[in-house]
């Protein structure tokens, strides 16, 4: 972020506690605020690769930038089609981590 270097972490979609494989369709990248963020519910994305922050996330400092600029847009897709995330794995964190409904898009 600006001149400071950011770590990437493989985000496991489906928790690996929750049967989710250690593959590549099975993760994304982020860094380690939007891998906590993620694991916590706060977003997710959906079948069509779009982030989608929860309705309820509500922040100060750096919400609308770290996370809100993001709802509703596409992820960067992985280097291979192999590598898009299965929508099995995606319905899963849908369903059992995020804390949606997703918050509104206007087209």
């Amino acid at each position: 972020m600006g001149n400071v270097l950011v770590a990437v972490e493989a985000a496991h979609i489906k928790w690996h506690q929750a049967g989710g494989p250690d593959q590549e369709e099975n993760g994304i990248a982020l860094c380690t605020m939007h891998h906590k963020l993620f694991d916590l519910g706060v977003f997710t994305i959906n079948q069509s690769m779009k982030f989608q922050v929860a309705e309820n996330a509500h922040g100060t400092e750096g919400f609308d930038e770290w996370l809100m600029r993001y709802h509703g847009k596409e992820i960067r897709p992985p280097q291979s089609p192999l590598y898009r995330p299965k929508d099995v794995y995606i319905n899963w964190h849908v369903r059992e981590v995020f804390r949606g409904p997703a918050r509104y898009v206007a087209d």
